[in-house]
């Protein structure tokens, strides 16, 4: 595996695979039907006892555990959870995954990316050309170490090559806001949704910095906020893996990575930072919101249009 990242001069080679398996690409994009058994995927989590990323990776809410190689560490914070989740998931099924390297403050110098003034943009972002030898013990390993909340903290308008966001503002509505989106917290948390019930009361599970898993629901404990940064409801942006070639066992090899832009995602909106009604100036903070004629506050038109009429 060799990592190829724009902008920043890095390249390595990873240590030959485990014995327990490789981490091979044999489907060159996430379709419906990946998306939903992801968010599948993200509700044993939910609905599972379990009280650590460890324990939880170990347990019955893991339909894979018996084919971990025994090396395997999944112990992340917020961030690590909603990364590792998503890169597991795609390993065991043969998915593309990317994710950023490194960010730069749009407002200038700071000394917590995680906490900039005016948001983030990607400056390099991981580019893998898979090889036989990819480990994916390595791999997540890796993970852990280089994101955190900082790559969350991007507008949704970056939508192109690879300082393309990972995540898209969805409508709010049924379907759009699902088990595998997820929440950001501008002020340092990010979670899962994993269940919306009938009433639209959203469920979370996430991972902390002290590694407990808990899980809670959505409301005023994650504030709105600007766009810039990147707050709120978020999925994942789809990805296609191209100019690949297949080899003689089915992986997909070399290649790059492509995420798709918003006018691509037919649930892509950005209502949740500029509201209902008309807003010329597109100031969030000015942002009206209503459902079925009625004027709501935020968090009642969430759960109101989230409800199952």
């Amino acid at each position: 595996m060799r990592l190829v990242a724009a902008l920043v001069a890095l390249a390595f080679v990873v240590a030959p695979a485990s014995a327990a398996g490789t981490w091979k690409i044999t489907k060159d994009h996430w379709d419906a039907d990946d998306e939903k058994r992801f968010g599948e995927f993200v509700v044993g989590f939910g609905e599972h006892t379990c009280a650590n990323p460890e324990a939880c990776f170990k347990s019955t809410a893991n339909p894979y555990r018996d084919t971990d190689p025994p090396a395997l560490r999944m112990d992340g914070d917020c961030a690590d959870f909603i990364y590792q989740l998503r890169a597991y998931f795609a390993w065991k099924n043969g998915l593309p995954f990317s994710y950023p390297l490194y960010v730069m403050s749009r407002s200038g110098p700071t000394d917590d990316f995680r906490f900039s003034n005016a948001g983030n943009m990607i400056v390099a972002r991981l580019q893998l050309e898979w090889q036989p030898e990819a480990d994916p013990v390595k791999l997540l390993a890796d993970l852990r170490g280089w994101v955190s909340t900082a790559m969350f903290r991007v507008e949704h308008s970056y939508d192109q090559g690879f300082s393309a966001s990972d995540f898209y503002s969805p409508k709010i509505a049924r379907g759009a806001i699902r088990a595998g989106s997820i929440i950001y917290d501008t002020y340092g948390h990010v979670v899962y949704v994993y269940k919306v019930d009938d009433d639209g009361t959203v469920h979370y599970v996430d991972s902390n910095p002290d590694r407990q898993v808990t899980r809670g629901t959505f409301g005023p404990q994650f504030p709105r906020s600007g766009p810039e940064l990147g707050a709120g409801f978020r999925n994942f942006r789809p990805i296609k893996l191209v100019d690949y070639t297949k080899a003689a066992d089915g992986a997909l090899v070399n290649g790059r990575f492509v995420l798709a832009g918003n006018h691509e995602i037919a649930d892509f909106s950005p209502e949740q930072y500029y509201g209902t009604e008309p807003n010329e100036a597109k100031d969030w903070k000015a942002a009206k919101f209503s459902h079925d004629g009625k004027a709501l506050g935020y968090y009642d038109y969430v759960k109101a249009r989230l409800a199952d009429d």
